[in-house]
């Protein structure tokens, strides 16, 4: 496999207890086979520890607090396992988070998903999303990156200014906050936020201006990235729908909260690790073209 990596991949290190939103709180932490192997093999406190917070069922997982931590994350924001074992003491999912892959004929690019604090902070940093030949270190453009795959997509569908209308209809804007409030919510607060955005439509100005589009245009590339595999099953005019909706939607929650970062790390969290949130939104979409 020839390896590529998103330049923010490159970039990336954990805020840990620093960061705003832990990944150690509010989902299952799975816990891979050969991780339970060491963890049942640890004579130690803390292997006694981990062992009376794992269960097992149809997967094996940390059995979360009340509050939905991770039993292991301590209240400074840190990770007891960290402390005492280093890095090579997580299971697989908590040593890779937020990294994802994306597989395609003989490459394997990688990137970092954008419900991390910090990957949404680096993706605003870039004015143009570039990627990293592993063995070459040579740096390509999302265009390039297209091209060495073999994937036509037409320029214009590139760039957001020639394919969204300079003025969003308000019958647009709720077909997309409809969708949206129809994806599986990840807790109890995603329905009433798009609840408030349907209400508070009327706020959002509709007119996009070049400048306000560029803002989120690598952004814009960065999801399409996220779901290049999807092409050879949806089509690549599918996988436009799908990022241009998401834009519209992060557009709409950032106009209503005023903050950009949070628009996009919430939309992420929400839709990105939930293949079935994925699969209705481009299953219910019609273009904007």
């Amino acid at each position: 496999m020839i390896d590529i990596d998103a330049e923010i991949y490159t970039e990336f290190k954990c805020k840990a207890d620093k960061c705003k939103h832990s990944c150690c709180k509010g989902w299952e932490i799975d816990i891979d086979d050969d991780t339970l192997d060491y963890y049942m093999s640890i004579n130690t406190d803390l292997g006694n520890e981990i062992r009376q917070n794992i269960r097992e069922g149809e997967d094996t997982f940390f059995k979360l607090t009340e509050d939905e931590r991770c039993p292991f994350l301590k209240d400074n924001g840190l990770c007891k396992i960290i402390e005492e074992l280093g890095e090579d003491g997580l299971c697989d999912i908590c040593r890779l988070h937020p990294r994802f892959f994306v597989d395609i004929n003989d490459y394997s690019m990688a990137g970092v998903g954008l419900s991390c604090e910090r990957a949404a902070e680096l993706i605003f940093e870039k004015k143009n999303l570039d990627f990293i030949m592993c063995e070459s270190k040579k740096k390509i453009g999302f265009k390039e990156l297209l091209d060495l795959l073999g994937i036509e997509i037409p320029q214009k569908f590139l760039e957001l200014s020639k394919i969204l209308p300079d003025h969003l209809k308000e019958s647009q804007m709720e077909k997309i906050l409809d969708i949206f409030l129809a994806t599986e919510p990840i807790d109890p607060n995603w329905e009433n936020e798009v609840k408030l955005l349907q209400e508070s439509l009327s706020d959002f100005p509709g007119n996009l201006d070049d400048n306000y589009l560029n803002k989120f245009e690598v952004i814009y590339h960065y999801i399409i990235f996220r779901q290049l595999e999807l092409i050879e099953q949806h089509g690549y005019k599918k996988v436009i729908d799908y990022a241009i909706c998401s834009i519209i939607f992060i557009m709409l929650y950032a106009n209503k909260f005023h903050d950009d970062l949070e628009a996009v790390r919430r939309w992420s969290e929400q839709i990105e690790y939930n293949e079935d949130n994925i699969e209705l939104i481009i299953n219910k979409l019609s273009s904007f073209y």
